[in-house]
C-alpha cells in the first residue's frame, strides 16, 4: 500500500461535508433552517467562490462548530478518514486556536483558553486504531491584532512537540504589517518552531523577499514562479518548499484550469525549488478530494507525469516538520 504525507490541511476545511451536516443535525443547529436537506448544504459548502476572501468566510461557520466541547468529534473523524480513505501516514493539521475559543468570553479569557484547545486536539489526534501521525501547525491571522498573534506564538512554544510549526494565514490583506509578521516568524524559528506562510496565492502583491529568511516552507506561493520567477533562485538557495494545493485554486477563483499549474511546476523544477502537493481544504472541494486524487488530476492535465510522481510524493515526507521515519516510494 502506498503511503502519503499531506503538509497543508486546514482543520476548518478538512472534514467531508456529510460529517459537518450530521453534526448540525445532532445539534439541531439553526443553519439547518437554510439547508433542510444534505444536497443543498453540500452544494453550498463545496461551491466555487469568486475570491479567496469569499472562500475564507465560510471557514468561520466551521470554526465556531469546532469548539472546545466538540473538538473530539471532529478530530476522531478526521483521523479515521485520512487513514482509511487516503492512506495518509503523516498529516500536518493547521488551525487558529483563538477562533475556536468561546466567543462569548472576553478576550483575556479567550486567550487563556487557547492552551486547552491545543491540549484537547492533541489528545484526540492519536486514536490507536488509526495509526496516522498528525502534527499541528498553529495559524496567526492577518485580521487579528498583534497581541493575539503573539499569544498564539506563546501557545505554540508552550506545546512544542505536538505543535511543530506556525503559519501566517487569513486573507491577503494588511501588507503594511509585513515587518511585524516577519519579526513574529523569526521569533518562532528562534524558539525551535518551523515556519510556513500563506504567500502568493492570489497574486504576488503580498510576497516580500524579506520573508524568505524566516521561512521553511511557503503555503501556495504559486504566483512566485508565475509572476516573479527571479525569486526562485533565493527559494532554492534557502531550500524553501512550496505547498501547492491544486483543487483549491479552482475553488477560490485563483486559476481557471489545472493546466495553469504547468508553468508553476516547470519553473520550480528548473530552478531547483521543491514542491509538495497538498489538499488544503478537501472537505470544501467537490468529492472526492484526496491527496491521491490531487496527484491524479495533475497527471490527467499534463502538469506532471508518472516520472515526477515518486519525487513529489517523497517531498511530502522530506519537507515535513515533524515526520520521523524512512518512508520513501
Amino acid at each position: 500500500m502506498t503511503l502519503y504525507a499531506d503538509l497543508h490541511r486546514h482543520l476548518g476545511g478538512a472534514l467531508h461535508p456529510r460529517i459537518i451536516y450530521k453534526f448540525l443535525q445532532r445539534q439541531d443547529h439553526k443553519v439547518l433552517s437554510y439547508f433542510p436537506d444534505y444536497d443543498g448544504f453540500y452544494n453550498w459548502f463545496t461551491r466555487p467562490c469568486r475570491t479567496l476572501e469569499e472562500f475564507v468566510k465560510i471557514h468561520s461557520l466551521v470554526e465556531e462548530l469546532q469548539s472546545l466541547e466538540h473538538l473530539p468529534y471532529f478530530c476522531l473523524r478526521l483521523c479515521r478518514g485520512a487513514y482509511t480513505f487516503e492512506n495518509l501516514q503523516y498529516l500536518e493539521l493547521r488551525y487558529n486556536p483563538y477562533f475556536r475559543t468561546d466567543h462569548d468570553l472576553p478576550t483575556p479569557k479567550r486567550l487563556g483558553q487557547m492552551n486547552l484547545i491545543v491540549e484537547v486536539i492533541t489528545a484526540n489526534l492519536r486514536p490507536a486504531e488509526y495509526p496516522i501521525t498528525v502534527k499541528q501547525i498553529l495559524c496567526f491571522d492577518r485580521r487579528l491584532p498583534k497581541n493575539i498573534n503573539e499569544a498564539i506564538l506563546k501557545v505554540a512554544q508552550d506545546n512544542l512537540g505536538p505543535v511543530v510549526g506556525v503559519d501566517l494565514a487569513g486573507p491577503e490583506i494588511n501588507t503594511e504589517k509585513t515587518e511585524e509578521w516577519i519579526k513574529l516568524m523569526a521569533r518562532a524559528r528562534a524558539s525551535g518552531l518551523k515556519t510556513t506562510c500563506h504567500l502568493g496565492e492570489t497574486s504576488v502583491d503580498n510576497v516580500d523577499p524579506r520573508y524568505f529568511a524566516t521561512l521553511d516552507r511557503i503555503g501556495h506561493g504559486i504566483h512566485i514562479p508565475l509572476a516573479k520567477p527571479e525569486y526562485l533562485k533565493e527559494l532554492a538557495k534557502r531550500q524553501i518548499t512550496l505547498e501547492v494545493c491544486p483543487t483549491s485554486y479552482r475553488q477560490t477563483g485563483v486559476l481557471k484550469d489545472f493546466s495553469d499549474l504547468r508553468t508553476v511546476f516547470a519553473r520550480c523544477r528548473d530552478a531547483g525549488v521543491a514542491v509538495a502537493v497538498c489538499t488544503d481544504n478537501p472537505g470544501r472541494n467537490p468529492a472526492p478530494c484526496t491527496l491521491p486524487g490531487e496527484y491524479e488530476r495533475l497527471i490527467d492535465h499534463d502538469v506532471i507525469d508518472f516520472g515526477d510522481l515518486k519525487e513529489i510524493q517523497n517531498e511530502g515526507f522530506r519537507s515535513a516538520f515533524g515526520f520521523v521515519g524512512s518512508t520513501r516510494l
